[in-house]
């Protein structure tokens, strides 16, 4: 089973709370073990190993499988232009569930995010759509969190609402008409609002030495959790991931 858009986060998080904001180049290299359960039938959680690459150089970011360029930025405000892969999906190899059914493929979003910092704590805005013609939809998300500084690092818990079109949901959790059988019948997935609670922590040991640790649980909204393929409410994350800034 391909993972989700939570390898693109981790890439995102793990450099972006260890660079410093000066315009030289920032390299960090590490890894993190994910693991994910993405509520279909029959696939219990996975654990991966996920190599953790990142290159900044001013506001452009190559994160792993997530790139952006800020070209705004104020005092507690910026907006920044992205693209990533989202990782999701399929293949009939992954479970007997899948079998008879058409890969769901990756593919790569592009979009437009902004962060407001305020006193009463983090805001975020974020629109990505399919510019490679995959799943041909596009998600939104709103999210809300309170950075904590503690010593030696940051915790941040946080909820989101995450629209996903109709054409991105039925792509991964839909079933075709070509491929309903007696035990997986024809469904149409409307469009979705899963919403997504979770903490967010980073911790610094020196100046190149970074730990993270995430967790987070997504409900699905009930047009996902009524598809033959889905048998969970909703599912899980969890990230332990260490980086090397040079």
């Amino acid at each position: 089973m391909k993972l989700t858009k939570y390898l693109c986060a981790l890439t995102l998080a793990c450099s972006t709370a260890s660079f410093a904001e000066e315009q030289e180049l920032k390299l960090g290299i590490g890894g993190a073990i994910i693991v994910q359960d993405e509520g279909y039938k029959g696939v219990g959680s996975e654990t991966e190993f996920v190599p953790a690459i990142a290159v900044e150089y001013g506001d452009f970011r190559l994160l792993g499988p997530y790139a952006s360029y800020t070209f705004y930025r104020s005092e507690n405000f910026e907006i920044a232009a992205t693209g990533m892969l989202r990782l999701d999906g399929y293949e009939q190899a992954d479970d007997e569930l899948f079998t008879g059914m058409e890969d769901r493929d990756m593919s790569f979003d592009f979009g437009f995010e902004a962060e407001i910092d305020s006193d009463f704590g983090e805001f975020g805005v974020k629109f990505t759509h399919d510019v490679t013609n995959t799943h041909e939809g596009y998600e939104a998300s709103l999210s809300y969190g309170i950075p904590m500084r503690v010593k030696q690092g940051r915790i941040m818990p946080y909820v989101s609402a995450n629209f996903a079109s109709e054409d991105l949901a039925n792509y991964y959790y839909g079933v075709r008409r070509s491929e309903a059988t007696t035990s997986r019948s024809f469904y149409e997935v409307d469009s979705a609002t899963n919403m997504e609670i979770g903490i967010s922590s980073d911790w610094f040991f020196g100046e190149n030495h970074m730990i993270k640790a995430d967790a987070s649980y997504t409900a699905f909204d009930s047009t996902i959790k009524d598809s033959p393929l889905v048998d969970k409410s909703g599912t899980f994350q969890f990230l332990l991931g260490y980086v090397y800034v040079f």
